[in-house]
């Protein structure tokens, strides 16, 4: 069983797809992180935790550890703590795959670090 198919186990199967999309998108972007289950969410990481797959009752967040510091000129990133960042996905979302990709890219890079 993979980590992504445990994940799709304990959340809801109308985010299957959104997840599915997202992980994709990670594992394209940064093939490095390896893809865990840190506090029951979908986690990917290398030195550090770069960001995570988070199912919510309406929504999907892809948690990024430190995007307060990252660019990100599209405004997708919300939140306002020191250092984690999220973008919220619904089910039925049209993905920004370039600005996402590029949040990805540099959570990626500060994890490495």
């Amino acid at each position: 069983m993979t980590v992504l198919s445990e994940f799709l186990e304990r959340v809801q199967l109308e985010h299957h797809a959104i997840i599915q999309e997202l992980d994709a998108m990670i594992r394209k972007a940064a093939p490095d992180l390896i893809p865990s289950l840190k506090w029951r969410n979908l986690t990917y990481h290398s030195k550090r935790n770069a960001c995570s797959l988070v199912d919510h009752r309406q929504y999907v967040n892809l948690q990024v550890w430190g995007g307060a510091e990252f660019e990100d000129s599209n405004g997708l990133l919300q939140g306002t703590g020191k250092g984690m960042r999220h973008i919220r996905f619904l089910a039925d979302a049209k993905i920004n795959h370039l600005a996402v990709v590029a949040i990805i890219k540099q959570a990626a890079a500060a994890a490495r670090a």
